[in-house]
């Protein structure tokens, strides 16, 4: 069995906690007696543990071969940077992260979920993205509710230069918000959710919705040279990956139980996430591959992120997402 840590709330965690937490982790291994040993990094939140949870609870790695132990991380870009110095094999990144492999940092290995869940919130009386000019907002620097933060200001015609931007972790961004240090925040569901229970009358601006062009997957992703110098590993994983995500599209109302165990969190939390989140079967994810639709969602990001200078240039999709691989595995 694995160990769960406590769900991460922000009831008084700062970074400091927060680091700690990612650098201690699960780390007992899984139930692949004799299986390749891998470690396999995940955020605790109800998308960011899907594969994990449900790869323990249907005994997936036994059942393809790998014992893994799991690490927890509070955001994907940290999961990036344990990628390059080998402390994980395998991890989760939400969309904001995916320009990191984009740059050649990291391979995506497969897209788990479209998901709407960042949002930018604000205190009772800021009502628009307008509203924020002059004000403090907290961000967690590098994920998806970053590049929802950057979208939300070009669309009021405003940039970063317009509001006091605060870089913080996701629990940091609780505490700071509902003690009203912050006027608002770039954040996402489930965090939203605890957020709600202590400042009930807090603004949701829906900013995802404004750009219905845009998809924003959630990966699995591994080192660049996962492919070329362990592919019987990757071919393992992305089996794991596949059986998940065919669960998850066939029990998607006893999903948000079995995270919220799985997270030690409150079902009702995880339930609010899960609603902004669309779970790709394999076979969603293999036509999607096959019809090229899965390289028009990264391109559209990729050509984002040039947008704004996350990096340089649109990359072809096949130079860092294993599609290939994920249909052969």
């Amino acid at each position: 069995m694995f160990t769960r840590r406590t769900f991460l709330t922000g009831a008084g965690l700062g970074a400091a906690g927060a680091v700690a937490l990612t650098a201690c982790g699960n780390d007992s291994g899984g139930g692949g007696e004799g299986g390749t040993a891998v470690t396999v990094g995940f955020i605790a939140d109800g998308n960011g543990a899907t594969i994990v949870a449900i790869a323990e609870q249907e005994d997936l790695w036994a059942k393809h071969g790998l014992d893994p132990t799991i690490e927890e991380f509070t955001d994907g870009p940290l999961q990036i940077q344990a990628l390059g110095t080998g402390d994980i094999d395998f991890g989760y990144i939400g969309p904001g992260a995916l320009w990191l492999p984009m740059e050649g940092q990291a391979t995506v290995v497969s897209l788990n979920s479209l998901g709407r869940a960042d949002r930018v919130i604000a205190q009772p009386g800021i009502d628009s993205v307008a509203a924020l000019r002059g004000k403090t907002v907290g961000v967690a620097e590098g994920t998806s509710s970053d590049m929802i933060l950057s979208l939300a200001l070009e669309h009021a015609d405003m940039t970063t230069d317009d509001i006091e931007r605060v870089a913080m972790d996701p629990s940091t961004i609780i505490s700071a918000f509902t003690s009203g240090q912050i006027d608002a925040a770039a954040i996402w569901y489930p965090h939203i959710e605890t957020i709600r229970q202590r400042v009930s009358d807090l603004v949701e601006l829906d900013v995802a919705a404004d750009f219905p062009e845009l998809e924003f997957p959630a990966c699995e992703v591994a080192g660049p040279d996962i492919a070329t110098e362990k592919p019987e590993v990757l071919a393992k994983f992305q089996a794991v990956v596949k059986d998940a995500l065919d669960w998850a599209a066939e029990n998607n109302d006893q999903l948000p139980s079995l995270l919220a165990d799985y997270l030690d969190a409150p079902e009702e939390s995880i339930a609010a996430e899960m609603e902004h989140v669309q779970n790709l079967s394999s076979q969603d994810l293999l036509d999607a591959i096959e019809d090229g639709t899965a390289a028009e969602w990264l391109t559209s990001l990729n050509e984002l992120y040039v947008e704004f200078d996350k990096t340089d240039e649109v990359v072809d999709v096949s130079s860092y997402f294993l599609g290939e691989e994920f249909v052969n595995a």
